[in-house]
């Protein structure tokens, strides 16, 4: 029996084959295992670090009775996401696919295949680019604002104040200290998480003005790249490896990556002039909602992270394919972060 392109469960199987579009604040410091819920609802431990210690007691008395280490749980419903593309007769008959032959011999059923893999690609990209900007809203803010259709919520994960900064003095202007300020982030992490910030992602501006400081220049220690460690070729597009500083003892990036805003203007992932310092080992991840959709609870596809669907309105004779998701960052560790606008 053929297998039909269409079904359901064979478009979920091509998706789940995909390469995701790269994502490096998610892959970077959302790296966890991602979770799927069979619930609308999603459930996030917001942990704050403690450092009690056992109180002493005589060898004869009771034992002292303790508080249990403190974390607040929260329950979100995720965003919902949901874009489509169409597909009319005209495209597959007379339209040239990208890179085919002026006098191609493939046939329309051919067409629509590759069609539908380009759009799966397309669509899936921009979950996942919509999946990064969560990601670097709740880093940058300590909260994502959900507005769209029908929807206008704000998802608060009480990131500390103190741990949004904006230096007075800039790090192009006389007296910019960066290596004292990132030496502060990484202790005022560590002091309220117990997490070790061992990155920085740096925006292009926060970037160049690290370059420009004289003392920055004298302290860095780029031979980590010819001692194999760390190798720039590998990683992703519109990431660059500056090099690593001894002290804080820390790696530092640069993100060139942007996003297109409801008002149709490009904005940079990480506001300009800004950085994000933390841990790469931290609980946080990506979670999912259930797919709410009759046709994938009855299939039992309703607990993935993207449901591919494709149907056809008859009576104008076109093909739809969407795909859903309903993903929220689990930003769990929140103070274990640090953003700074240094520039």
């Amino acid at each position: 029996m053929p297998v039909n392109l269409f079904d359901t469960r064979t478009m979920l199987e091509s998706v789940e084959q995909m390469k995701r579009a790269r994502r490096f604040l998610t892959t970077t410091f959302f790296g966890a295992t991602p979770r799927n819920f069979t619930t609308k609802h999603v459930d996030i431990d917001i942990i704050k670090g403690q450092r009690k210690m056992a109180p002493f007691v005589r060898p004869n008395r009771k034992g002292r009775l303790v508080d249990r280490s403190g974390n607040v749980m929260r329950s979100y419903t995720p965003a919902y996401i949901k874009p489509k593309l169409e597909t009319t007769a005209g495209l597959l008959l007379n339209q040239r696919s990208p890179g085919e032959a002026i006098y191609s011999a493939r046939t329309p059923l051919q067409r629509a295949g590759e069609q539908m893999a380009r759009d799966y690609e397309d669509l899936d990209d921009q979950i996942s680019r919509r999946e990064e900007w969560m990601v670097a809203q709740a880093l940058t803010s300590g909260q994502v604002n959900v507005v769209g259709d029908g929807v206008d919520d704000v998802v608060d994960f009480q990131m500390s104040s103190s741990h949004i900064i904006t230096e007075v003095t800039a790090w192009n202007e006389a007296g910019g200290d960066p290596i004292g300020n990132l030496r502060k982030y990484k202790r005022l992490a560590a002091k309220d998480s117990g997490r070790t910030a061992g990155a920085a992602v740096l925006s292009v501006e926060a970037a160049d003005a690290m370059l420009d400081n004289e003392d920055f220049r004298k302290k860095l220690d780029t031979r980590r790249i010819d001692l194999g460690m760390v190798r720039p070729e590998e990683l992703p597009d519109g990431v660059t490896y500056i090099g690593y500083l001894r002290d804080p003892g820390m790696d530092l990036y640069v993100y060139e990556e942007w996003y297109i805003d409801d008002g149709g203007d490009e904005q940079p992932m990480i506001p300009a002039g800004g950085l994000v310092v933390g841990p790469t080992t931290s609980r946080c991840s990506m979670l999912y909602g259930a797919i709410q959709d009759v046709k994938a609870i009855e299939g039992g596809l309703f607990d993935v992270d993207r449901y591919p669907k494709s149907w056809i309105e008859e009576d104008e004779g076109v093909r739809f394919l969407s795909m859903q998701s309903a993903p929220m960052p689990g930003f769990h560790e929140p103070d274990a972060f640090v953003f700074a606008t240094v520039a």
